[in-house]
């Protein structure tokens, strides 16, 4: 176990912990608020990243991509000339220029496939390569925006549910409950970093920080994000909301 690790299940422990504190100072009738609200968040933000990310990919990042990669195959006549294209047509887009797409293996079969015509490969390319890496990168950016909104709206509401500790109740037995539910929030909350962090695995970015040999090694904070197997959210999407 590394230093990296130590640090993982270090900072999984104290979101837990200072969930439970936070619980039982708040009490139970805020803190089951703010439980029940972020499940509902989340759920919300899932179905609105699916359907905003499919929209946005259709509507504006499909067409100016087909549009680009055309131009930049016109007057391809072999496979490396094809892959010179679709390079320059992807490093061309500033939303998805970081991407590492490799056409080397494609570009033969798709002469093969569809000839020398620019059109058919482009929309090939964007269909079967850049759309199931696209999307699922669009949810993630939809979700984590939607559920900042949400969860601000459920913080709100949650406070004004304090005025319930006010009504005599045993304070050890609200204080009690508010701590439980506490757990429920800080396990939600490490659920959400997960997802996020599969984002951030599949992308590369900074392997030797983030990536999954690195979680294996930890104690805690694997139970979590091994918890689910697939996408970057496949922690919410074994939800079946359609």
């Amino acid at each position: 176990m590394n230093f990296i690790s130590l640090i993982y299940d270090f900072l999984a422990a104290a979101i837990v912990i200072t969930c439970i504190l936070r619980g039982k100072k708040d009490g139970f009738a805020k803190t089951a608020v703010q439980s029940v609200g972020y499940i509902c968040a989340i759920i919300a933000s899932l179905v609105i990243s699916r359907i905003c990310a499919a929209l946005i990919y259709s509507f504006a990042v499909e067409p100016a991509l087909v549009s680009s990669m055309e131009a930049s195959l016109e007057g391809a006549v072999d496979a490396q000339s094809v892959v010179n294209g679709l390079t320059s047509a992807i490093e061309s887009l500033p939303a998805i220029s970081y991407l590492l797409f490799d056409f080397s293996e494609a570009a033969e079969s798709l002469l093969e496939s569809v000839g020398p015509d620019y059109s058919a490969i482009a929309e090939n390319v964007a269909e079967s390569v850049i759309k199931p890496m696209m999307e699922p990168i669009l949810e993630t950016v939809i979700f984590a925006f939607s559920l900042i909104i949400l969860g601000a709206v459920v913080s709100f509401i949650a406070k004004g549910s304090k005025i319930v500790n006010e009504v005599p109740v045993i304070g050890g037995i609200n204080s009690f409950f508010g701590g439980v539910f506490g757990i429920l929030n800080g396990a939600l909350e490490l659920f959400i970093a997960a997802a996020v962090l599969r984002f951030v695995i599949s992308a590369n970015i900074f392997p030797e920080y983030f990536s999954e040999e690195i979680i294996s090694e930890t104690f805690l904070f694997r139970w979590i994000y091994f918890a689910f197997e697939g996408d970057t959210l496949s922690v919410l999407s074994r939800i079946n909301i359609f």
